[in-house]
């Protein structure tokens, strides 16, 4: 999980490193809410806990959760589906 980790967060630190004005917060928000999701299992699978190992697992859990609605904007909703699944259809078809 940790190389895992390692490898999502360098992907996405790469691919939104250099945003433009309007893009910084969004950037910011998706690399704090994956990053959360990521540290609350690592955090989790720990054999014994203290209050403040639980205290980090609630801070990732409420900080995922506080930046989650950043991916909605790219979720994939019905009329999205039909309209690639129309695209990939026409990319297949083939005039002889």
């Amino acid at each position: 999980m940790k190389n895992l980790e390692r490898c999502l967060l360098g992907v996405l630190a790469v691919a939104l490193s250099r945003p433009n004005s309007t893009q910084v917060q969004p950037f910011r928000h998706a690399l704090t809410c994956v990053r959360s999701l990521l540290d609350f299992p690592m955090m989790a699978q720990y054999r014994s806990h203290t209050s403040k190992t639980i205290d980090y697992m609630e801070e990732y859990l409420m900080r995922f959760h506080e930046t989650k609605n950043i991916f909605l904007e790219f979720g994939v909703r019905k009329r999205t589906q039909a309209k690639a699944d129309e695209l990939c259809r026409e990319l297949r078809w083939h005039p002889n």
